[in-house]
């Protein structure tokens, strides 16, 4: 029986979504982190449990052949990135296996009708958004990430999923050290070369112009909460938004709204439910969870009307303004809960498009939308657990397409376009 600070080989044969290689002594799991399928590892058994274990890697004696030499120079210690070292086309096929398993195992699925997720040629500086802690080390204000499941402070100036890799140093280098700063989060308009910077600090402070910022933002928060943005926000440089373009969508954009992290892939995803609509011309479309308009905007042009709904305020006024800005007249925007508004707007709904955060549907939703007997729903999901959650739900449809698309490289997460009509 393996006890803690035992040594062990161990040949790794899968891996999770959170970046633990999965491997199997005597038929007991044990779970390491950063390690791949095809290493063979020496490895130090930290906690034992009664099913399984956890390790880490004390020596690898014969690597994967998809192990890679991470660029990443403090990969391993941050807990931002779990696949820096993982190499892409072996991402992409896993994350396809993680998307067949979660359709199988939970929703019943047999053969499911997944195609080869989408990726990205280059699967670096993608993210269009990053929030960094605030630390102050040696008299000097610097910003990092938490390591995993802890919140000690790994400190660096660049990040290389970022899109503006060297952002953070240019913000750092014009702050005093300041004990109130909290969290710095920097969003980028990809397409448009905007930047909003966001300081979440406990108290009201001056700080010095940000020369490359379009606009920026005190967000105060004395909290003791892990939640980073507080309720209280002053513009003190620019408009308080920022925009980003997308096809030729062009969308403003609030400090608490939630816009997609990778716009190159965005596009993807939203050309590939656009093409849903291709004769279809004559539809009425509900949006749930629409944030800003994004996916209703796009697709507006193809359909009769769309209808788009959110429980965010500030995620409908930009919303709302979106389509003044794009001069779009039939999209429409309800603030609300989904499972509480879009009951009572089901009449002559052809399609309804779910995009739910990481939690996926209420039930009460669901039940509605069977109940309308709405012919087609196109699911838009970031976790394959939830979206087989809420698929074995929705009985009386049937599952036609499912395209994952990678908008999160080097990581363990994937988005999925789920297509299903009813039968």
């Amino acid at each position: 029986m393996l006890a803690k600070n035992d040594f062990a080989e161990l040949q790794i044969h899968d891996l999770t979504a959170k970046g633990s290689g999965v491997g199997k002594i005597d038929n007991f799991v044990i779970f390491t982190p950063y390690a791949l399928p095809g290493d063979i590892l020496r490895v130090k058994i930290l906690k034992v449990k009664k099913q399984y274990a956890y390790a880490k890697i004390e020596k690898i004696l014969v690597p994967s052949i998809h192990r890679i030499d991470s660029v990443c120079a403090v990969f391993g210690r941050c807990g931002g990135c779990q696949f820096q070292h993982f190499d892409y086309n072996a991402q992409l096929i896993f994350k396809e296996k993680l998307v067949r398993d979660a359709l199988t195992r939970i929703a019943g699925v047999e053969n499911p009708p997944i195609g080869s997720v989408i990726g990205m040629e280059n699967p670096y500086n993608y993210r269009n958004k990053a929030q960094f802690v605030a630390t102050i080390i040696d008299g000097v204000q610097a910003a990092g990430f938490y390591a995993q499941r802890s919140h000690r402070v790994i400190p660096f100036d660049s990040c290389n999923i970022h899109i503006s890799e060297k952002t953070i140093a240019a913000v750092l280098e014009k702050l005093p050290p300041l004990k109130s700063l909290r969290h710095i989060v920097v969003r980028v308009g990809e397409n448009t070369g905007e930047l909003m910077v966001i300081f979440v600090m406990s108290k009201l402070e001056r700080l010095p112009i940000i020369e490359q910022a379009s606009t920026v933002i005190i967000n105060i928060n004395a909290e003791n909460t892990n939640v980073i943005l507080g309720k209280k926000l002053q513009t003190i440089q620019g408009s308080g938004y920022y925009h980003e373009q997308i096809g030729t969508i062009r969308y403003r954009i609030s400090p608490r709204a939630f816009f997609q992290i990778n716009s190159k892939q965005t596009k993807r995803l939203y050309d590939l439910i656009l093409a849903q609509f291709t004769d279809a011309g004559d539809e009425r479309v509900i949006d749930a969870y629409c944030g800003i308009g994004g996916i209703a905007l796009y697709i507006a042009a193809s359909t009769r009307e769309v209808v788009g709904v959110d429980s965010v305020p500030e995620a409908i006024e930009d919303a709302a303004h979106n389509a003044q800005l794009n001069n779009i007249t039939n999209a429409h925007f309800i603030c609300g809960l989904a499972e509480t508004v879009i009951p009572d707007l089901l009449d002559e709904c052809s399609t309804i498009i779910l995009d739910p955060p990481r939690k996926g549907c209420d039930v009460k939703l669901l039940d509605g939308i069977m109940g309308a007997k709405i012919p087609r729903i196109i699911y838009i999901s970031c976790e394959p657990t939830t979206l087989a959650r809420d698929l074995k739900q929705l009985t009386g449809y049937k599952l036609e397409t499912v395209q994952p698309v990678d908008m999160f490289p080097l990581t363990g997460h994937v988005e999925i376009m789920a297509v299903l009509h009813r039968t």
